[in-house]
């Protein structure tokens, strides 16, 4: 009698506790190793060890999110998967330990993180996966169209053959074009010109055409290297244009981990958005690491991204002293920090 009594008053306050209550964030800890080379600096090896530690705490937030959408019913492919983990991925603490073995120093970087899927709309991403199957199959049958025409054969030099009127309504009004005329050319689009006309979508605020574009250029397993990092900088600076600063994080991310060299497009762009993202979120140690790194990869004449820098560089000083001394750290400066 006792332990029927125990069991209701258990179901009873399942069903008093609201819901979200109930869905408290994972706590992922994870660790990542780096030998430092004869060419490697403290940086690049304690920034190669994070890298590890953050490769391994987004896998194990992937299969967390996957349990989540299998559970609400959503259906997401494993890229789709790896995106939102590494979107609702919050670095709690980070510790970093450097050990001498033997006559090389290892870093080792250990990472608390919080995966909390509140922070996603995973039902607004099902609908956007939707929308960009609907474009693929759009663009499919434009291909099946191009290639019936392309199939025709041709009528004799001088011959004329007056198409029919179209029937709007019917074809949609979408002309046919006249025998005898020069085959149009049905090659794909070059990828440096979808950039462009996507920077010009990004210049004008039509931010969800420029990731619907970019999206499915990266579903092409043809385009690598290059090509790859710079479509996700492009759309992790369209979803940061559309305050969506996880969504960015991650393409800005995968972009650093797509091979890559800064020949062909300014890839490292990624590392000043990423370092406007750590300064709106008040991570001012992290902003100074990453708009250092921009301004180390550009070519030194950007002078908006030295601006950034500075103020970056100055709140981290702030804090500092306000660590050490608790005086908001601007006393001893005798000047206004820049917002």
């Amino acid at each position: 009698m006792l332990q029927q009594i125990l069991c209701a008053a258990i179901c009873a306050l399942f069903l008093i506790i609201p819901a979200g209550a109930l869905a408290a964030p994972e706590i992922i800890e994870t660790d990542g190793i780096y030998m430092m080379g004869d060419n490697d600096t403290p940086k690049s090896a304690r920034d190669a060890a994070r890298n590890e530690a953050m490769r391994a705490a987004t896998e194990r937030a992937g299969v967390y999110i996957e349990s989540v959408s299998e559970v609400q019913d959503y259906a997401l492919t494993r890229d789709e998967i790896r995106t939102v983990a590494a979107a609702v991925l919050r670095v709690l603490d980070e510790q970093v330990t450097p050990e001498l073995v033997g006559d090389a120093w290892r870093y080792r970087v250990h990472l608390v993180c919080s995966v909390d899927t509140d922070g996603i709309d995973l039902a607004a991403l099902a609908r956007d996966k939707a929308e960009l199957a609907r474009l693929t199959r759009e663009r499919d049958a434009l291909q099946r169209e191009n290639n019936d025409l392309r199939s025709r054969p041709t009528m004799p030099r001088g011959a004329v053959l007056i198409p029919p009127a179209p029937i709007y309504g019917e074809t949609g009004g979408v002309s046919v074009p006249v025998y005898g005329e020069e085959p149009r050319s049905h090659e794909p689009t070059p990828t440096p010109t979808i950039f462009a006309d996507v920077e010009a979508m990004i210049m004008r605020g039509e931010y969800a055409h420029a990731v619907a574009d970019l999206s499915l250029l990266l579903q092409d397993p043809s385009v690598t290297g290059d090509a790859r990092a710079y479509a996700y900088v492009l759309r992790g600076r369209a979803y940061y244009d559309q305050r969506s600063p996880r969504l960015a994080r991650a393409d800005f991310d995968a972009a650093e981990r797509t091979p890559h060299t800064n020949g062909t497009y300014p890839i490292w762009r990624l590392y000043e958005y990423r370092g406007l993202i750590a300064y709106d979120a008040g991570r001012w140690e992290d902003a100074v690491s990453d708009l250092m790194s921009a301004w180390d990869a550009s070519d030194k004449t950007d002078d908006t991204l030295w601006m950034r820098l500075r103020r970056a560089e100055r709140r981290a000083e702030q804090e500092r002293r306000h660590r050490v001394h608790g005086d908001g750290g601007a006393h001893s400066w005798g000047v206004v920090v820049v917002p």
